[in-house]
Parts: C-alpha cells; sequence; structure tokens
C-alpha cells in the first residue's frame, strides 16, 4: 500500500459536505444577557396579529408598532429614546398628535417584586448619550400609552429568551385621557407579569439636549418609520377591511390612496451610525 501524501494533504485538506440540518436551521438567536438585552431574531411579530384583529380607530398606530417590533428584532431593545421619537414622528407622519414622556415602571409576579424600568425622578443622560431613564409614548389621538422596549427588563427579557416571544411586543394600554394618566401609577397585566406605570412628563426635558444633539438620524427614522408604518397598513387592507380608515382619519386617507405622499425617504445619513453606536461601547 502506498503512503499518503501528507505534504499534499496540508495543502488540500479534506472537505465534507456541510449538513443539511445547519443549512436549514435558522439564525441562532442571540444569548440572553440582562446587563444588554437583546430580542431574539425572528421573522414574525406578536403584533401582526393586532393588524388583523385590532379595533380599527387604533389600526394606524397597531401599524406602526408592528413595523417597530419588527425592526427591533435581534437588536438591543434598550433604545426607548430613539424608539419612542421614530414612534411619535410616524405618527405626526400621518396626522396624529403624540408625544415623548419620560416614565418609570415597577415589574412584579405573584407578588415578587422584580425592580423597575428608568427611575422614579429625574434621569441622567450621561456624555456617552446612554441614560437611567425611561421613555414611553402617549398616544393622544387614540388615548393610549406605548411602551414599545418594555422586553428591556431583565426579567421579562429572560421570559422572551425563554420562548414567551409575546413578552417582547410593544405594550399598548387604553388609558382615555391624558389626565387619567396623570393622576397617578397606571396597571397592566402581561401575565405571569403586572407592571405600573408612572408618568413623568415635567422630567421629559431632560432628554431635549439628548435629541437636539441626534436629530437629524432621530427625524430620518421617524419618516422612514412612517414609510413602513404606511406599508404594514396597505398589507392589513388585504386581510380585512379598512375602508372606513378614510372616513375616521381623512389624511391618513390620502396617503393610502395615494393623493398625497410622504416625504421621500433618502439615503440615510452618516449620522444614523452614531445614533446606533451609542451604548455599544462599555462606559468606564
Amino acid at each position: 500500500m502506498s503512503k499518503r501524501n501528507t505534504k499534499r494533504q496540508r495543502r488540500e485538506p479534506v472537505r465534507r459536505p456541510i449538513p443539511e440540518a445547519r443549512l436549514t436551521a435558522p439564525p441562532p438567536r442571540p444569548p440572553f444577557d440582562p446587563d444588554s438585552p437583546v430580542l431574539p431574531l425572528d421573522a414574525g411579530s406578536p403584533m401582526l396579529g393586532s393588524l388583523v384583529n385590532g379595533p380599527i380607530e387604533a389600526l394606524p398606530l397597531y401599524a406602526v408598532l408592528t413595523a417597530v417590533h419588527l425592526e427591533l428584532s435581534g437588536k438591543a431593545v434598550n433604545a426607548c429614546l430613539p424608539v419612542c421619537y421614530q414612534i411619535v414622528g410616524a405618527l405626526r407622519h400621518f396626522g396624529f398628535a403624540a408625544e415623548m414622556m419620560a416614565a418609570y415602571v415597577e415589574v412584579a409576579s405573584g407578588g415578587q417584586p422584580y425592580g423597575g424600568i428608568g427611575v422614579n425622578g429625574k434621569a441622567t443622560v450621561y456624555p456617552d448619550g446612554t441614560t437611567n431613564g425611561h421613555m414611553v409614548v402617549w398616544a393622544d389621538s387614540f388615548g393610549r400609552l406605548v411602551d414599545a422596549t418594555v422586553a428591556q427588563h431583565p426579567e421579562l427579557n429572560r421570559a422572551v429568551h425563554q420562548g414567551s416571544l409575546n413578552q417582547s411586543a410593544p405594550l399598548v394600554l387604553p388609558v382615555g385621557e391624558r389626565d387619567v394618566l396623570l393622576q397617578g401609577a397606571i396597571g397592566a397585566i402581561r401575565a405571569p407579569y403586572q407592571l405600573a406605570y408612572l408618568a413623568l412628563p415635567h422630567y421629559t426635558s431632560v432628554f431635549d439636549g439628548w435629541i437636539a444633539q441626534y436629530r437629524e438620524p432621530l427625524d430620518y427614522g421617524a419618516l422612514s418609520m412612517a414609510h413602513r408604518g404606511l406599508y404594514a397598513l396597505q398589507a392589513a387592507g388585504k386581510m380585512r377591511n379598512i375602508r372606513q380608515l378614510p372616513h375616521l382619519y381623512p389624511h391618513l386617507g390620502r396617503l393610502l390612496d395615494g393623493v398625497d405622499q410622504l416625504p421621500e425617504l433618502a439615503e440615510p445619513p452618516a449620522s444614523v451610525a452614531q445614533l446606533q453606536a451609542i451604548g455599544q461601547q462599555p462606559r468606564p
């Protein structure tokens, strides 16, 4: 028997076929890290059900939130400032009233407290652009409080990574009037968790400087989300009857009919990368 040419083997390593399971398996999910929460990389969103079954009067809000949740898939979820800005901006492009609002959230389950999101007081914005505060959206036109990044809470994020994708979806809480929101803590259930929201609008101005610093990429993101939200609404129109929307919201109806157009979405500015880099480097 002739000896194997080991020199040739070093030059040309043995090539084995890639197992079929590796070719068809979904991409690995990012690991659970309570200090840097991310959402799993999933193809769908629990918000899609809201497009099909949600109340018609709130459909524009759910369309934007569906686009937001899909955008967050596989990404850091502790980005409440830019996400809330995008939601508010997209809704305003549609002709609705909405505002960013500082807030504090307590999380518990079965009587066991799990701590909160944000601070019950004036938040701090650090030089690297991160904050210890929390931001939500008051969607005034719909009478709803929205927490798009509630899954940044370590306990809820842990539940998401254990397979409970519903915990990752934006939380939408019907409140009615803004005055009701400001009367005290507002309770919400996301089984098995109980959440208590304390709106802190008098502290929202803490973030004015941060918004001014990143205004260009924030405005771009808001317009981009408006385009995606409009696409989600058009997709919803293929699954349910949305003919009532133009009567409820004439400006939105003109956008859906193509009579009016959203501003054209140009190439993303270079400053988008600066916004996305916030929180990527550990603070000294």
